[in-house]
């Protein structure tokens, strides 16, 4: 049976990494900056991790993510529904959020400017990534970004890297209840965060 790709101890070391990286690191020109750490070690307010990455990504870079997702065609965004025999999930239309949404796959995939993305978010983090849209007055509910406690074929999904395509005037915050942090959209800025525990990814 092949091993886990994520290892207990393992989300905790790839936060800690980017929260203590010197500024010669090669991820450092991202500008990371920690809202919360696991006791506030490592900055920020005592909690589950909670970085952002202000310098991630250009404004060129962003135009072809949006170009990309027109492409393929943005659709409504939906849930899991209940699991079938194979283990795939149905699609249910979301009553949470009014987004919709593009698997960057295909024709999305070959633009040069989201293959570098892709390729950055791969170094960064070690997966792959979807784009979402959200329009003026859309929103996600407060939510788990995690997939249950059921192990499908997927898996878990490991941790959220969202990165902010656009600017904006006023609102579209990413708001973490609990803890009490806003990240506001500001375009080349990624957000990260676990969707599962560190002692059992």
């Amino acid at each position: 049976m092949t091993e886990p790709a994520w290892q207990p101890g393992d989300l905790n070391k790839l936060f800690e990494s980017w929260a203590t990286m010197d500024k010669d690191s090669e991820f450092a020109q991202y500008e990371p900056q920690v809202l919360s750490s696991p006791g506030a070690k490592f900055g920020g307010i005592d909690g589950p991790w909670v970085v952002t990455f202000d310098n991630f990504f250009t404004e060129d870079e962003a135009n072809a993510l949006i170009k990309g997702g027109e492409q393929v065609g943005f659709e409504r965004s939906t849930d899991q529904g209940k699991m079938n025999a194979i283990g795939e999930r149905e699609k249910v239309v979301s009553t949470t959020r009014t987004s919709s949404n593009a698997w960057c796959i295909g024709a999305c995939e070959r633009i040069p400017q989201v293959k570098e993305v892709s390729h950055r978010i791969e170094e960064v983090t070690r997966v792959s990534f979807q784009i979402l849209e959200y329009g003026h007055d859309q929103f996600y509910r407060s939510h788990h970004d995690s997939s249950g406690s059921e192990k499908g074929l997927s898996g878990h999904r490991i941790l959220t890297f969202f990165l902010y395509l656009t600017d904006v005037e006023e609102g579209g915050e990413t708001k973490f209840n609990k803890l009490g942090i806003q990240v506001k959209p500001k375009r080349g800025r990624a957000l990260v965060w676990p969707s599962v525990k560190n002692e059992d990814p």
